[in-house]
C-alpha cells in the first residue's frame, strides 16, 4: 500500500507539473504574441514615418528643382535680352561708323577731285555732285 501511495503521489505530481507546464507554456505563448504584436506595431509605425519622410523629402526636392528651373529660365531670358540689346547696340554703332567712314571717304574723293581740277583746269563745281 505504501508503494501505491507513493505511485499515486508521483502521478499527481507529474499531472500537476504537466498542468503547470501547460499553463506556463500558454502564458509564455501569450506574452510572445503580445511582444510580436508590439514589434509589428512598431514596425508599421516606423514604416509609415519613413514613408512620410520620403514623401516630404521628394516634395522638397521637386520644389527645389522647380525653383532652380524657374531661376535658370529667368536668367536665360535676361541673358537673351541683354545679348539682343548688345547686338542691336553693336549694329547701330557699326552703322554709324560705316556712315562716318563713307562720309570721310566721300570727302577725300571730293578733295582729290578739287585738287585734280585745279591742276588740270576743270570745273571744280563738278566735284560737288552727289552722283
Amino acid at each position: 500500500m505504501k508503494n501505491k501511495a507513493i505511485a499515486l503521489a508521483l502521478l499527481l505530481t507529474v499531472v500537476g507539473c504537466s498542468e503547470s507546464n501547460e499553463e506556463s507554456a500558454a502564458e509564455a505563448k501569450k506574452e510572445a504574441m503580445m511582444e510580436m504584436e508590439k514589434a509589428g506595431d512598431a514596425t508599421a509605425d516606423a514604416y509609415e514615418e519613413g514613408k512620410e519622410k520620403t514623401v516630404d523629402a521628394w516634395d522638397e526636392t521637386k520644389d527645389s528643382a522647380s525653383s532652380a528651373y524657374e531661376d535658370g529660365k529667368d536668367m536665360a531670358s535676361d541673358a537673351y535680352e541683354d545679348g539682343k540689346d548688345m547686338a542691336s547696340d553693336a549694329y547701330e554703332d557699326g552703322k554709324e561708323k560705316g556712315a562716318d567712314m563713307m562720309d570721310a571717304g566721300a570727302e577725300k574723293v571730293r578733295e582729290a577731285c578739287i585738287e585734280m581740277k585745279k591742276k588740270m583746269g576743270g570745273d571744280v563745281s563738278e566735284c560737288d555732285s552727289k552722283d
